[in-house]
């Protein structure tokens, strides 16, 4: 079978090869390598152990704990590599020394070679091997440790059973569907508490395991009480105990970790690696011992044929989210097409009424070069005809007069054409988004029901079928049903949230393009300063930066005015537009002004907006604030006027403002004021009547 990516990874022999490992010479004395197995140096003090693992960490009293099982195990520290000339002669492991224990040789006089029984059993490193080679020779020999060696017989690094275990954890899901009572070992060697650590070894060596459970007999039943492994036994030649007089009770370790023979093998796989132990004791709840879990009983369940049935269904799970994924993605990109779409119809429009005012323009300036012309004319018949003065004057006057008209009634057009093509083109593209986003919305109320019923049922199979056939079985655990009936609601309410979305920014586009409306009406000023912001979010984002200019609102509880949304929305788009062009250009020249908000300063690109009442309650106003570039005083006094701008050529038409400060002062008989500096930024207070009906045409003044 072929594995591929992540899968064929995890079964690699690579992560299971430890290369921190001991190495000593053939010549060392065995008591040498006993002190470095053990935890005699001075970083495995008894000090050190209680400052890793306090007593109130678990719950017991410190003068009852026996350190030594709550000191954390190094698998490394478990064998010791023999090599002469950097060549693999022999391995020495725990089970030697407790085999010399327990045959009484002595080890003061011995070096490391006396006592090397056979040739090593070891496994020449290559990139094809994988995890089951390592395991078909750890079991075919009954072996714990299994040294790789190079082309030379070098040493590069050691495999046990732990380091497999450890790296098998993240594909070895089969382990959350066995039971320890599937795997544990029930005939387990014990000892009493009388017995001397000599007797023990014996006992390890005839049996060729790794520890003893210490246990008291009560009605014919095995209660563990602690244990003696390996480990121990080497310890304890390290600190030259007598064997043959130490008693069990008074060296063995405890308590006892355990668990229960319902649990699953992934819970005593975690409980091994939170306390960092190999071994675990299975009991009854009322403490009476039925078995152990060691490293190899963990492995027993990683046989090729179980592990290759999970990539199976793994593959087959990871080909069918592909395939939903490849979906979804079509989906978008025709969505993103359509979108395209219309930001080309958009542009086509814009360039369109570029063209107008261009046209327009021209002719304004050729009709006020023809009546400069007349100016001029009637100045010299003026000169000459003294008696004609005042009638020239008063011709003079009224041509004026006639060309302010004419410039306000084409700005009027431009504008009324401009904001009549943009409102019907949102309106539309609000439309046609709403159709199939109601259609998904009013569906999901029934697929919501129908997926409930249809769950019921199958709560009542269950109910009324409780032992369903083979196949149902194996078909439920195949599409995982428990986690499918809790994700499926999950799925339809993420449909719910996302179609309640896309339907809240249609209400914004509409009520945005709400332009062309002739009436006033009562509405709330904030929505309509948020429908602006939500259709500018994306030029709220600065460029060649991740950063974005932040906007704060602070609004003032006041119940809905009187005016034309439409228009309103209109001077809310130009004033907040400039603001984030002038913010944009003094990101790019690094001039950002400090701005102090709520006692708090801000050095980043903000747009402040604060509404609030005034004083005679009549009226309403709202601020529109940024820490921005600000204006130079020459362009201040020209800033409402028509087709006037400080950006560059193609980039405004110079319409906005002007328009913006007819809409309020005209329209909504109110005032539009500015305070704006190089060294602070700009801020526009726009200022309106409640109630359009009872005030009175007014001009604020500048």
């Amino acid at each position: 079978m072929t594995l591929n990516g992540l899968l064929s990874q995890s079964l690699s022999l690579n992560p299971t090869i430890d290369h921190n490992f001991l190495a000593v010479e053939g010549h060392t004395p065995v008591r040498e390598v006993l002190t470095m197995m053990s935890c005699l140096s001075s970083h495995c003090t008894l000090e050190n152990r209680k400052e890793i693992y306090p007593p109130d960490k678990f719950n017991l009293d410190p003068k009852t704990v026996n350190y030594s099982l709550l000191f954390k195990e190094n698998p490394l520290n478990s064998c010791v590599l023999i090599t002469e000339e950097n060549i693999l002669i022999g391995i020495f492991t725990e089970r030697d020394i407790v085999r010399l224990t327990a045959n009484n040789i002595t080890l003061d006089h011995l070096t490391i070679k006396d006592i090397i029984a056979q040739a090593p059993i070891a496994l020449q490193y290559s990139e094809d091997l994988n995890i089951f080679n390592a395991l078909s020779i750890l079991n075919q020999h009954q072996i714990r440790h299994l040294p790789i060696v190079n082309h030379d017989r070098q040493p590069i690094g050691i495999i046990t059973h732990e380091s497999i275990r450890k790296s098998l954890q993240p594909v070895n899901l089969l382990t959350r569907i066995h039971y320890l009572a599937d795997v544990m070992t029930t005939k387990v060697i014990v000892a009493n508490l009388n017995d001397s650590i000599l007797k023990i070894a014996k006992l390890m060596t005839n049996h060729r395991i790794s520890s003893i459970i210490i246990i008291e007999e009560r009605d014919n039943k095995q209660f563990p009480l602690g244990i003696i492994t390996e480990k121990d036994i080497v310890q304890y030649n390290a600190l030259k105990l007598n064997l043959e007089k130490t008693q069990a009770k008074t060296v063995m370790s405890s308590p006892l970790f355990g668990l229960s023979p319902n649990a699953s093998l992934w819970d005593a796989n975690q409980m091994m690696n939170d306390y960092n132990i190999r071994r675990l004791i299975i009991t009854e709840t009322t403490g009476e011992l039925l078995g152990i879990i060691t490293q190899s009983s963990l492995l027993k369940v990683l046989n090729p044929p179980d592990m290759y049935g999970v990539i199976d269904v793994l593959q087959n799970v990871i080909e069918e989210r592909t395939e939903n994924l490849e979906a979804i993605n079509q989906s978008l990109r025709q969505e993103m097409a359509k979108r395209q779409k219309a930001e080309n119809n958009l542009v086509v429009i814009h360039e369109k009424l570029q063209q107008e005012v261009e046209k327009r323009t021209k002719e304004l300036l050729e009709v006020n070069q023809k009546l400069q012309e007349d100016i001029n004319e009637r100045e010299k018949v003026e000169i000459t005809l003294r008696t004609s003065e005042k009638e020239l004057k008063k011709q003079t006057k009224q041509m004026q007069e006639t060309l302010n008209t004419l410039q306000n009634t084409q700005l009027k057009l431009i504008q009324t054409e401009k904001m009549s093509s943009v409102g019907q083109l949102v309106a539309g593209i609000a439309h046609e988004i709403n159709n199939p986003v109601n259609f998904i919305y009013g569906n999901i109320a029934y697929a919501q029901e129908y997926v409930n019923e249809i769950l019921e049922l199958l709560e009542l199979y269950k109910d009324n079928y409780p032992e369903p056939i083979l196949e149902i079985q194996q078909k439920s655990q195949e599409i995982e049903i428990d986690f499918l009936k809790e994700d499926l609601n999950k799925l339809l309410k993420s449909m719910k949230v996302g179609a309640e979305r896309i339907r809240d920014l249609v209400i914004s586009l509409r009520n945005f393009s709400r332009l062309n409306e002739s009436q006033m009406k009562m509405v709330n000023i904030h929505e309509g300063i948020d429908n602006t912001l939500l259709i500018l979010q994306n030029q709220l984002i600065l460029k060649g930066s991740h950063q974005g200019i932040q906007v704060m609102k602070e609004y003032a509880n006041f119940p809905e005015i009187e005016c034309y949304p439409g228009q309103l929305n209109q001077v809310f788009m130009n004033i907040i537009t400039n603001a984030i062009d002038s913010l944009q250009e003094a990101f790019i020249q690094e001039t950002i002004k400090p701005i102090m908000i709520q006692g708090q300063i801000f050095s980043f690109p903000i747009i402040l907006i604060k509404t609030e009442e005034s004083q005679d309650k009549n009226h309403i106003l709202i601020r529109i604030i940024d820490n921005g570039k600000g204006l130079a005083e020459d362009a201040q006094q020209h800033l409402f006027n028509p087709f006037f701008t400080t950006k560059p050529v193609g980039k405004g038409t110079g319409l906005g403002l002007s328009i913006s400060y007819q809409l309020i002062t005209e329209k909504h008989k109110g005032s539009l004021e500015y305070s704006s500096s190089l060294e602070k930024g700009t801020e526009f207070i726009i200022k309106i009547p409640k109630l359009q009906t009872e005030t009175k045409p007014m001009m604020w003044p500048l």
